[in-house]
Order: structure tokens, then C-alpha cells, then sequence
């Protein structure tokens, strides 16, 4: 067995623990690359599955995009 290629990306992870109204506590996490654009995300319960819900994932989303300042403030 051999390695034939291996890239290494600095990423940063923002971790969100969120108390919604009717789900409970649920975390979303986020991974940005060196330019912050978002690379990856996910949504999982308290217990640590994954929601799969694709309707929650975007309120989740666009609730964290509201609280980070955009390039223009």
C-alpha cells in the first residue's frame, strides 16, 4: 500500500449549540476555508445523530448568516 497524494487544507470549524422551539438543543456546525467560504456544514441532535431535515438545515442556516457581518459592513 501506498499514499499517492496527500493535501492538507487549513479550515476554520464554527460551532453552534442552538436552543429551537420545538427540536430541542441541536448543533450546527460549519467549516470555512482560508477565504471563509463555507466548505462543509452539518445538523445533528443533542445525542449526536444527524437531522435530516432539510427545511430546519436552511432556517439554521440563514439565522447564523444573520448574525455574521457581510464583506459590504
Amino acid at each position: 500500500m501506498e499514499i499517492l497524494n496527500h493535501v492538507f487544507h487549513e479550515v476554520v470549524e464554527h460551532c453552534y449549540t442552538i436552543q429551537h422551539p420545538t427540536e430541542g438543543v441541536i448543533i450546527y456546525k460549519e467549516w470555512l476555508d482560508a477565504s471563509g467560504k463555507v466548505i462543509d456544514s452539518e445538523l445533528r441532535s443533542k445525542s449526536g445523530y444527524d437531522i435530516d431535515d432539510p427545511i430546519l438545515f436552511e432556517a439554521v442556516c440563514e439565522m447564523i448568516d444573520s448574525l455574521q457581518p457581510t464583506d459590504s459592513e
